[in-house]
Parts: structure tokens; C-alpha cells; sequence
């Protein structure tokens, strides 16, 4: 039963990627490589860690750094919010990991962001 879960959240997350949420300029980072560069934060979301990994801090800040506009941070929000809840990320865990960081960002991580308040 474990597995077709496991298999599940895959297909949601690929579902997402194949949908091609892309933010709106071509040097703009994709949905695809948001949630790529974000998967070393995955254990400590969902609360499988305690611990928050120098990787998945380095990938929070190399896609802060990446999104500016406001029609990209809108789309990245709405990118972040769906592989959110496709995960199951624990809200409150989503939240702290900017301040875990050391990170400023506009984007939330949560599957509960309003996206047009950006």
C-alpha cells in the first residue's frame, strides 16, 4: 500500500512537471527545475527529518535568487503550492524554512498560499 502512495505522489509531481508551469521569461527557472532544486528540502517537509540539509538551503536560496518579476513569483507560487500538497508538506515546516536559511523570500511553500496576494 506504501508503494502505490509513493507512486502516486510521483505521478502528481511528474503531472506537474509535464504540465509545464513555467514561469514567463525564457531565462526564467521552470517549474520543473523549482521543484528539482528544491527535492533536498522533501524529508524535512514532510517530516520525515528534523533537520533541514546545507542542500536543500542551497537550493532554497539559488531559487530565490531567481525569480524576481511579479508575474514569475506569482507562477512559482502557484508551482510550489500544487508540489506542496501533492507532498503532503507539513505547513508549518514550509514556513520556517526561510528563517532556517537565512533567506528572504516572497514565495510561500505551503499548499494553503493565496498566490494572487503576491
Amino acid at each position: 500500500m506504501k508503494m502505490s502512495c509513493k507512486k502516486m505522489v510521483s505521478c502528481v509531481i511528474i503531472g506537474i512537471m509535464v504540465m509545464g508551469l513555467v514561469a514567463s521569461h525564457a531565462n526564467a527557472i521552470t517549474c520543473t527545475e523549482a521543484i528539482s532544486t528544491l527535492m533536498p528540502c522533501k524529508d524535512y517537509l514532510i517530516g520525515k527529518s528534523n533537520f533541514v540539509s546545507v542542500p536543500c538551503c542551497t537550493g532554497a536560496s539559488a531559487l530565490n535568487g531567481k525569480v524576481k518579476t511579479k508575474p514569475e513569483l506569482k507562477s512559482m507560487c502557484e508551482c510550489l503550492k500544487q508540489a506542496a500538497a501533492a507532498l503532503h508538506v507539513i505547513p508549518e515546516r514550509a514556513k520556517s524554512l526561510p528563517a532556517i536559511c537565512k533567506i528572504t523570500t516572497p514565495i510561500p511553500i505551503d499548499p494553503n498560499a493565496d498566490c494572487n496576494s503576491i
